[in-house]
């Protein structure tokens, strides 16, 4: 193997305080998070990821959900969904093995559904100590398309110059990890789901070091 790729949310990182900025924000207003709203707002959401709207267009959508309509009180709600998204806590290893696995020579990418832009997941990325290992970024925004579609995949593996089969995908969905094996990927797991099927597994982040060596 020459190359791994990642998922990104749930698999390096994870929110442990999910949406406090904007419900403190919606607080201030006499106002709470109304479940009522969460079709529409996977409605604005699936248009984000596909780049079909902007960050900014995306985030206004949700806060104009709770009838906020004052330019001012918009803002405020947007910058709250920002520094929300912003608030990632690295589980344990992450910096650490990626860190090493460079040093050993693989090509490392990213695969990330996602309504954020690439300079903000960098800067994330950049608090953790790792923002500088990455060889290929590709957002579901940018090329338009979420996983398991197969042109997210060969994307990534076009910017690394790998084939398919020198790369492993790192994923904790089923579904991205079938998206990756159907392009002829390797496929490890983390922090996975139930339904997760993988050619490996791993309980701990740093075990994917010697994973990648057996693969």
């Amino acid at each position: 193997m020459r190359g791994l790729v990642f998922d990104a949310g749930d698999l390096l990182y994870f929110r442990a305080e999910r949406g406090a900025k904007f419900k403190a924000f919606l607080a201030e207003l006499g106002m709470t998070l109304d479940p009522q709203h969460s079709e529409k707002k996977k409605a604005a959401e699936f248009q984000a990821y596909r780049g079909q709207i902007s960050h900014s267009e995306y985030r206004e959508a949700i806060v104009r959900l709770y009838n906020i309509t004052q330019p001012e009180l918009i803002e405020r709600g947007k910058q709250a969904l920002i520094d929300d998204d912003a608030n990632v806590v690295f589980f344990e290893g992450v910096a650490e093995t990626l860190l090493k696995l460079k040093a050993q020579g693989y090509l490392l990418g990213i695969v990330t559904d996602t309504a954020n832009s690439l300079s903000a997941k960098l800067n994330w990325f950049e608090r953790g100590g790792f923002g500088h290992v990455w060889d290929s970024i590709i957002s579901s925004m940018d090329i338009g398309v979420r996983k398991p579609d197969p042109s997210i995949y060969q994307a990534a593996l076009r910017q690394l110059g790998l084939s398919p089969s020198q790369a492993v995908f790192v994923g904790h969905r089923n579904y991205e990890l079938e998206g990756a094996r159907a392009v002829g990927m390797t496929t490890i797991a983390f922090n996975y789901d139930p339904d997760a099927q993988a050619d490996c597994y791993i309980a701990q982040f740093c075990e994917l070091v010697d994973a990648v060596a057996k693969v």
